[in-house]
């Protein structure tokens, strides 16, 4: 389009203004002035119902979509609409801007950062009807009192700022090809007064649908040092700033279109020769994956992730589980619980169709599953608007989008009545409900709205890595890290989450001997969404260390990586699975991660919603984890699958083992055991979570010392009701075991109808490690895999302090000290600590030059020999203390 209609060049404030007279606002005006954008409705909604309306700036299908004439507004207290921005007459004065999209408000109400869109001849259609974005959406500053218009981004002057790439690399079949340009929107300001958005100018195709690639990118409010801080393979969209912690919270594309496979077989694809059907361990098949799974691999929507204003930090902010239809998320607010208030829409991808959902509440940490509050926020029954063609993602209903919380809780959100998407501007309750209208001006879309108020300064996350991103990714794999390293750190690959948290449970202990990383950047064959295209690069395997870490210090920056567990070659050499009893996934990432140069990303566990997990900083916490989701289980009698009793999940599931009808739950079993011994502290036994419907009474718990469960260590005779919280069982002592068996005494109550035996989960609390070996990846302040070591002094210090092996006297060949004498020193086998003064009781410790506890103990004789036939040469730090003095000595082992 070049110009709008003489039609549309009416003065945008009189049309509202007119309908305000009319009574279309709420009785009640708002206390503060509300900003909100009012655009055109554009055709073409969904690729299932062609009659159907688009919602502007939604995903692929539309966050670039012309909405032209577009108008930058305010509502006043009185009634009043302020036109800043009027689209239907581009001037000079205006930049000549005919759509804006996206505002939003500095912290003291006092500028507003929006996208807008110049005049131009563009496509007026989805993404799906053309072949490129338009290149022309770019960021922008404006006073509140309309002043001061400023573009942010695409200026010339400024390096970075309006990129031109040279794209040769990509083999485009036009230098104006599908990479070529780049579009801005989603802005917001960040606490310390830069600008973040979101900006397809790293080149790269997405995973479905052909769909340009976004980031996110942050710049100075001047306009300087654009620079990227994600590197995503498919799309980081709609940042907000997370008031509690500052930290940025934005939809991420979750998908991996390179599949889980067992076989290692290389095999070209027919379709596209340059391709590959099998190849590394994986398949661009999805018909091949692992077990059929084909749900459970085929992930494809935006999932709410936070990170740093530096680009570190990546972390999951709310996943409940692998629901990727409860989970997915696109864009909203924050509620005055710190809880997530965002749209959600019937395909979560949103690349085949923009609106036609509702709202709901993500829990912080996925305490809950989300909630739905307003519009059509499930797939319910599958209710559709249409039938013959069916109209998959339009039910029946109404829609609503771009929630915005108040300070006393309310929501103003978007609401539309039918797939036309004429959206107006509602408030409601924090539950959804009691809707009072604000503005709807018919036949124009009004969204977007946020109160015109200074809001509190969320706390100020300094940058603490200033590396810029590359412009391109590597053209080769030799290229792989030029631009830097960062350490991957997985402390412990086996550790699971508490039960009924939503992380996805860990593989089996025993089960996962390496790991292997594999990088994919956009390279040249690659010109849609192709699975069998640019194969991602295997760079690295990794083997998993006994204590169950997988460390990296070799991962390249800036780059979408994903990685993939394996088992022993003499096993198989297959990818383990996930899951928990059910074992319903497999230990290869469906999405991908990246890093920044010199970071370092540590983890537990490290599959799906492993980021959400606090990493313990003491072996004990580490080591110390629920291994039952990693047990073989049976039981003597099924009407269900007893998977069910291990899957770490009570309360929030709707699934449980439980025994048929006409057997007596007196005398059924569920049988435990484990690929390899364990060391378990604590067990705890859950009732089902409705004691009403069924509680157990009696029961034993045996444990045993073999996998066959033929040589019992102990038994525990439950006779008290089992909490649906969990009853814990008390062990004297740490016990090895590989074998657990619980048999049913009494039960009262059933499933359904019948009387039956069940229990809602079993946790065993355990450790694949002798607690005897947690100091050897414990420094010497007790951090696991902590940087403290014992300087020649025998002070436990970084190696960066300055005191750092500053000693006032230094003796290495002392042999008495503190009432105590070592001899011989140096050493070969063994010496040997003789007490010269028995009156004293002193405990003692030897350390290595590393801060790793060797041994420790107490000199309750007057001599005590210490083998030392098995530790590396070197020297060591015995430390002494009793209750007067402490002392440090030098032990040299030959």
């Amino acid at each position: 389009m070049k110009k709008t209609g003489i039609d549309l060049m009416v003065t945008f404030s009189l049309m509202l203004i007119i309908f305000l007279n009319m009574g279309l606002t709420s009785p009640e005006p708002l206390s503060f002035p509300m900003l909100f954008v009012s655009r055109q409705i554009p055709c073409c909604g969904s690729v299932y119902m062609s009659e159907a309306k688009a919602l502007p700036g939604v995903g692929n299908f539309s966050k670039y979509q012309v909405a032209a004439p577009g108008y930058l507004c305010i509502l006043q207290t009185n009634g009043k609409v302020d036109t800043l921005i009027n689209g239907a007459k581009p001037a000079l004065s205006s930049m000549f801007l005919i759509d804006v999209s996206a505002p939003s408000l500095s912290y003291d109400a006092k500028s507003i950062v929006f996208a807008g869109l110049v005049d131009g001849i563009y496509h007026k259609g989805n993404a799906n009807q053309y072949d490129k974005e338009h290149n022309a959406w770019r960021i922008y500053t404006i006073d509140i009192n309309g002043r001061n218009l400023k573009k942010i981004t695409g200026l010339a002057n400024i390096p970075g700022s309006d990129p031109v790439l040279d794209l040769s690399q990509f083999r485009l079949p036009s230098p104006n090809g599908p990479l070529a340009g780049y579009d801005d929107t989603d802005p917001i300001f960040l606490p310390d007064g830069r600008i973040c958005f979101s900006s397809t100018r790293y080149p790269g195709f997405a995973m479905y649908n052909a769909g340009r690639s976004s980031n996110l990118f942050v710049v100075n409010s001047d306009g300087t040092d654009v620079h990227r801080i994600t590197s995503e393979k498919n799309g980081a969209d709609r940042p907000v700033v997370d008031p509690l912690t500052g930290k940025i919270v934005f939809a991420r594309w979750w998908r991996n279109f390179y599949w889980p496979y067992d076989g290692m077989e290389t095999v070209r694809s027919v379709q596209y020769p340059e391709g590959y059907l099998y190849k590394d361990g994986l398949t661009s098949d999805l018909n091949s994956v692992i077990n059929g799974q084909t749900y459970m691999f085929n992930n494809n929507s935006f999932l709410l992730t936070e990170i740093n204003p530096d680009g570190t930090d990546l972390k999951i902010f709310s996943m409940w589980f692998r629901d990727n239809s409860a989970n997915g998320c696109y864009g909203g607010n924050f509620d005055l619980d710190g809880n997530f208030i965002g749209n959600w829409f019937p395909i979560e991808h949103v690349t085949e169709s923009s609106g036609f959902g509702g709202i709901k509440k993500y829990f912080r940490n996925a305490i809950n599953a989300p909630e739905g509050l307003l519009g059509t926020y499930s797939y319910g029954n599958l209710d559709y608007y249409k039938t013959n063609p069916t109209s998959y993602g339009i039910f029946k209903g109404e829609y609503a989008a771009e929630p915005y919380v108040l300070p006393d809780g309310k929501i103003l959100v978007s609401i539309a009545p039918d797939p036309n998407q004429d959206y107006g501007i509602y408030l409601v309750d924090n539950k959804g409900k009691n809707r009072e209208k604000i503005v709807d001006n018919p036949g124009t879309t009004e969204l977007r709205a946020q109160l015109v108020m200074p809001r509190n300064l969320p706390p100020v996350i300094k940058d603490r890595n200033f590396s810029h991103a590359n412009a391109l990714p590597p053209k080769i794999q030799s290229n792989l890290f030029d631009e830097g390293k960062f350490i991957f750190d997985c402390r412990n690959i086996f550790f699971n989450a508490p039960v009924d948290h939503p992380a996805v449970s860990a593989p089996k202990i025993g089960e996962v001997e390496s790991v292997r990383f594999f990088a994919a950047p956009q390279r040249e064959q690659q010109h849609g969404s192709v699975e069998a295209l640019d194969y991602p690069w295997l760079y690295d395997e990794i083997q998993v260390d006994e204590f169950g870490r997988v460390l990296n210090i070799n991962s390249p920056a800036h780059l979408p990586l994903f990685e993939q567990a394996r088992s022993s070659r003499a096993s198989g050499y297959k990818i383990p699975r996930t899951g928990g009893g059910i074992m319903d996934g497999a230990a290869h990432v469906t999405g991908f991660n990246y890093g920044r140069p010199g970071e370092k990303v540590s983890c537990v566990g490290c599959h799906a919603g492993h980021s959400a997990i606090p990493i313990p900083q003491n072996a004990e916490d580490l080591l110390f984890t629920n291994l039952a989701p990693g047990a073989r289980i049976r039981a003597s009698s099924s009407m269900s699958n007893p998977g069910y009793v291990i899957d770490r999940k009570n309360k929030s599931s709707s699934n449980f083992w439980f025994t048929p009808e006409g057997i007596s739950p007196e005398g059924q079993r569920l049988d435990l055991n484990w690929l390899v011994p364990i060391y378990v502290k604590k067990i705890r036994l859950y009732n089902i979570p409705d004691p009403n419907r069924l509680v157990v009474n009696e029961c034993v718990l045996r444990l045993y010392e073999d996998s066959a469960r033929i040589n019992q260590i102990k038994e525990f005779i439950i006779n008290q009701d089992l909490n649906p919280k969990g009853t814990e069982l008390t062990l004297d002592n740490i016990i090895k075991i590989q074998g657990l068996q619980l048999e049913f005494k009494k039960v009262t109550g059933g499933i359904y109808h019948w009387n039956c035996a069940s229990i809602g989960e079993i946790e065993v609390i355990a450790s694949h490690i002798s607690p005897d070996r947690f100091s050897e990846i414990e420094d010497c302040r007790g951090i696991v895999y902590g940087e403290f070591i014992l300087d020649t002094c025998g002070r436990c210090l970084h190696p960066s302090d300055p005191e750092f092996n500053k000693c006032l006297t230094s003796s290495n060949t002392a042999t008495e000290i503190s009432n105590v004498k070592v001899f011989p020193n140096p050493a070969n086998d063994h010496f040997i600590i003789q007490k010269l003064n028995r009156e004293f009781d002193i405990n003692f410790e030897i350390y290595g030059m590393t801060g790793r506890r060797m041994t420790k103990g107490r000199l309750d004789r007057s001599q005590t020999l210490i083998d030392i036939a098995e530790w590396p040469r070197g020297t060591y730090l015995l430390n002494l203390n009793n209750s007067q003095q402490s002392a440090v000595m030098r032990i040299i082992k030959l």
